[in-house]
């Protein structure tokens, strides 16, 4: 339990290095993390400060009369611009190697190269297509899409989290390797930080959190066998890929009934 605590302690250090390393944030230098195994837990409260501004941005965009979906267009922007579009660049890295590559050494290969390839192109569309629909049907009320946002931001990072611990690092050297996997400490802070997440969509839109999050863990454990079998392992580029699918699945879930979100 000391230990435990110890760890909450450190949340708030935590989060301002994942903060410094997943998004543009001047917050620190994210190159000088004192240990990723243990920051990881923050990953997930960080990804609620990342879309803290577009939060904002959706409500007062909804407030002052903009169409929803222009709404979330903004909003969505501006976590991208966040983040450097760290994340979608991991899907769009997968898609490339995934797709393009015959072998797991040419999948790594296409996988590092920073051009962007017809896969990675489409898959960034569908995953953009199907997140902004879906936050502007959940923004009928502005409250549920400001929710919706921040709850998914921990929740996704949450599943991301358990992608990049279940599996070896595919390559002998990168990032994934240099970083280590979260120690059970980090992973158990980090699921109960999901959690937290879950309950908040669970108490704002009922029964469709539960199809949200039923979704995303079943995309987010096939992506990992794919993974695993595709490249026998996970990369920076897939944790991130990962974060990406479990959000838009958790958004489209979330718009199982969606006309009742609406206001009259």
């Amino acid at each position: 339990m000391k230990e435990f605590g110890a760890r909450f302690q450190r949340l708030p250090r935590d989060t301002q290095e994942c903060l410094a390393f997943f998004s543009r944030l001047p917050v620190g230098n994210g190159d000088k993390l004192s240990d990723f195994r243990i920051s990881a837990a923050a990953w997930p409260l960080a990804g609620g400060v990342i879309v803290l501004v577009p939060a904002i941005v959706l409500w007062l965009a909804l407030s002052l009369g903009l169409p929803s979906l222009i709404a979330a267009v903004l909003a969505l922007g501006l976590a991208v611009a966040i983040t450097g579009g760290l994340h979608e660049d991991g899907l769009a890295d997968t898609a490339d190697g995934f797709g393009g590559g015959e072998t797991k050494e040419r999948k790594l290969e296409i996988m590092r190269d920073s051009r962007l390839g017809s896969y990675g192109a489409l898959a960034l569309i569908f995953s953009i297509m199907i997140r902004t629909m879906a936050l502007a049907m959940l923004s009928g009320e502005p409250g549920r899409g400001v929710i919706a946002l921040f709850a998914i931001a921990l929740a996704s990072r949450t599943l991301a989290l358990w992608h990049w611990n279940a599996l070896e690092p595919a390559r002998a050297d990168g990032l994934a390797v240099s970083a280590g996997r979260p120690d059970w400490r980090a992973l158990s802070i980090g699921v109960g930080l999901g959690l937290v997440g879950f309950v908040a969509l669970l108490l704002t839109f009922g029964t469709a959190a539960i199809i949200a999050a039923g979704a995303a863990i079943i995309m987010t454990f096939l992506f990992t066998r794919l993974s695993e079998r595709q490249i026998g392992g996970h990369t920076g580029d897939t944790i991130g890929a990962s974060q990406q699918i479990a959000e838009a699945a958790l958004l489209a879930g979330l718009t199982a009934g969606w006309q009742s979100y609406l206001t009259v």
